[in-house]
């Protein structure tokens, strides 16, 4: 039997790895919940007594070379006395109701900064949109809510999106004077 090990791979907490199956299409993980451990709450983070039910997902991961991975992740729903309502266990690589890792997320913004999102989409065959909402997620998390409290100056500008005057739709972008900082981008 071989002493190689897949773990230092995949350092995720409170799960345990049960079997893999390889294919030519890529790499499938199992995973489950460790029973050692108590299930959390992904809203309060605080432990939950009572599991509702059992479910299963999978989740992308990063590639492991050229090789595509698919966590099949075993989870539970746990209800939470504290916010009172049936959630998603906290696994911690994963956020609840997404369908890829933390660190393939990561990954993904970190792409937009210098790809489309119509190219990172198709070098990790992932949806647009999939990729777009990420990305979307990140810039949020990093630049948060606009604050129009000192906006005194403002400069107004129309882009063509199209070549062509006529029947180019234009896109309208507002910004403050003093620190550039862009305040309205529409039609």
């Amino acid at each position: 039997m071989s002493s190689l090990s897949i773990t230092p791979y995949f350092p995720f907490c409170r799960v345990h790895f049960f079997g893999q199956r390889v294919t030519e299409e890529g790499s499938t993980l199992r995973i489950r919940p460790d029973k050692r451990y108590k299930p959390v709450c992904s809203v309060c983070s605080r432990h939950c007594a009572i599991i509702h039910a059992w479910a299963k997902r999978p989740i992308r991961d990063l590639n492991c070379g050229a090789v595509k991975v698919v966590i099949e992740c075993r989870y539970r729903k746990v209800f939470c006395t504290n916010c009172g309502r049936i959630l998603v266990e906290d696994l911690a690589f994963f956020e609840p109701y997404q369908r890829v890792t933390k660190r393939l997320a990561r990954y993904i913004y970190d792409l937009c900064k210098i790809l489309t999102v119509q190219d990172v989409a198709e070098h990790l065959g992932l949806d647009w949109k999939t990729v777009k909402d990420i990305d979307k997620t990140f810039l949020e998390e990093e630049y948060g809510e606009t604050n129009y409290g000192d906006l005194t100056i403002l400069a107004v500008d129309e882009i063509a999106v199209r070549k062509g005057h006529r029947q180019s739709p234009y896109r309208r972008i507002q910004e403050s004077v003093r620190n550039r900082q862009a305040c309205y981008t529409g039609k």
